[in-house]
């Protein structure tokens, strides 16, 4: 039987805009989101065994439920139901692979059971499907093709195949069968994978060589690329690289014709009254303006601003909300930015003046493009390219390289409204120098950063906090200084400690079936420390 569908409104259960199911081998987080709703509806599901059997603990608006079953079963009961039961158009359906997972074998038993179920559920449905991007982790591709096959052609426009595992690979031939049937919309491909190769550059050259006229572009997101890759990227003659970001490859096949220069050459209409002829700009009146930009994203929003300053100054007065989904900033030797929104593939500007000046105008653009953002981002990524030196004085001949140590202060986006309503926190490649009793944590789920140190203060505020009912999950923490004297001090003789290096310790969360788990691991021969605080069902502690 399905909970998550069966516990939302009526709105949700029929109509929402897109669902998305995030799993590995242990538990899953679900989320339902409506157009016409900044929030969205999340659960989480975690597998538990008691003395009772196999069952799952889900988590749904603060409450938490002991269900009788396992966890990735109540998990195919809901999408089944969201995909039976879909009344409209849908914006996406994300059913993805979390790393880490510890038993690999298991996850791909639950791969293929979610493949199974998507399909089984779309082939029990009177009509297709209509969803424009579709997400999905699988063994083989044939999975995914399988599934894209049962959905409304004219309306899929971005398909994103994930092969979660090191050694799987893809070939020309495996994902021509995705295109074969496209009607008359182009298709957009994204290809998820461990390692960027020559021989997965092959493939991509072999595939739009044969699907070109059905294509709109490939982007290839990966973990780890050959270098001999970037030569052969700058080389290739079979298709135009728009760009390339760390850890994403961008293959554009096709030129976009932007269908707002349409729109703008028709702007004005004019109104004949008695003998004089005056011509009247419709984009000026707020409330077409109003029911214009309703169904525009942020590249039209922001072409439309450029035609003239009477429609810059009425979009400004109606205060468009872009539906931006996500937006990226790379830091490196030039400034990179990607956004993600709901009605446009993404957009990607690559600044190329001086750092001082291009920083500028990164902030620039970000106040502008978000400014009247109503609906939830789902993320918001800084990002910084490592930069590594060989040093080739005589003296310092012994020096192989730099590591540069970047820190960041998160004082004022902290305090926004936009940090406040987040629920994951990635922070790589930077160090937090704040106190993390100023960092207002406990509206996040899962945390992931690195930190200068934490005092004792710091210690005591997490466990204080995090043995309260909330939505905290796992909180991951690298500590640059970390003194093991002040865990100690701030949490008391731990339960268990293994080789001198690693504390345990286990508090209740106050009335919950759930203990605050707090495992502290001292780097050999470093002052660097990692903490991991997660929260764990009392059948998985010691004392049950």
């Amino acid at each position: 039987m399905p909970f998550f569908y069966d516990h939302v409104n009526t709105l949700e259960k029929h109509h929402p805009s897109g669902i998305v199911f995030s799993f590995n081998d242990e538990e899953t987080d679900g989320e339902t989101w409506h157009w016409h709703y900044g929030d969205s509806t999340e659960y989480h599901c975690k597998y538990v065994e008691g003395s009772a059997g196999v069952s799952t603990v889900v988590t749904l608006h603060g409450k938490e439920c002991l269900v009788e079953d396992y966890f990735i079963s109540v998990v195919c009961d809901d999408v089944e139901a969201f995909v039976r039961n879909q009344k409209k158009e849908m914006y996406y359906i994300k059913l993805e692979a979390w790393k880490p997972y510890r038993d690999q074998k298991l996850l791909e038993q639950i791969i293929n059971r979610v493949c199974r179920c998507l399909e089984n559920s779309l082939q029990s449905r009177t009509e297709k499907l209509k969803v424009q991007n579709l997400s999905l982790p699988v063994l083989k591709i044939s999975q995914v093709v399988s599934a894209v096959n049962l959905l409304d052609r004219d309306f899929l426009s971005m398909v994103t195949v994930h092969l979660p595992f090191e050694d799987q690979v893809f070939t020309a031939d495996d994902l021509i069968p995705l295109i074969e049937r496209q009607g008359w919309r182009k298709l957009g491909l994204t290809i998820q994978l461990h390692k960027f190769s020559p021989q997965v550059l092959e493939e991509v050259r072999k595939f739009i060589n044969c699907t070109s006229k059905q294509l709109n572009l490939i982007i290839i997101k990966y973990q780890y690329i050959d270098e001999e890759c970037y030569k052969l990227i700058e080389e290739a003659t079979f298709c135009k690289v728009d760009l390339i970001l760390t850890g994403e490859i961008v293959f554009g096949v096709n030129d976009f014709r932007d269908q707002l220069q349409e729109i703008t050459m028709r702007k004005r209409l004019k109104l004949k009254l008695s003998d004089n002829t005056i011509s009247i700009n419709i984009f000026e009146v707020p409330l077409i303006m109003r029911s214009i930009v309703s169904n525009l994203g942020c590249p039209q929003i922001q072409s439309l601003r450029k035609v003239s300053r009477g429609i810059r100054q009425c979009v400004d007065y109606v205060e468009p909300d872009p539906h931006i989904l996500s937006y990226y900033i790379w830091l490196g030797n030039s400034l990179r930015v990607r956004i993600d929104s709901m009605m446009n593939r993404p957009i990607w500007a690559h600044y190329k003046g001086s750092l001082e000046q291009d920083a500028v105008r990164v902030v620039n653009d970000f106040d502008l493009n978000t400014r009247h953002q109503k609906s939830r981002m789902n993320w918001l990524t800084i990002g910084m390219d490592e930069e590594i030196w060989n040093l080739k004085e005589e003296d310092d001949s012994r020096i192989r390289g730099i590591d540069e140590e970047y820190t960041i202060d998160l004082d004022e986006i902290s305090k926004t409204e936009q940090w406040i309503k987040a629920k994951r926190l990635w922070i790589t490649n930077l160090t937090v120098r704040m106190s993390i009793q100023d960092m207002n944590i406990l509206n996040f789920k899962t945390i992931e950063i690195t930190m200068e140190t934490m005092s004792p203060e710091d210690i005591t505020y997490c466990r204080k906090n995090l043995t309260q009912p909330s939505v905290f999950i796992t909180f991951k923490i690298n500590i640059k200084v970390c003194s093991t004297a002040d865990f100690l001090a701030a949490l008391g003789e731990p339960y268990r400690v293994v080789n001198n290096g690693k504390y345990i310790w286990y508090f209740r969360i106050q009335n919950t079936l759930f203990y605050l788990h707090v495992v502290l691991q001292q780097i050999p021969q470093t002052t660097e420390g990692r903490l991991n605080l997660a929260k764990i069902h009392q059948d998985n502690t010691p004392f049950f």
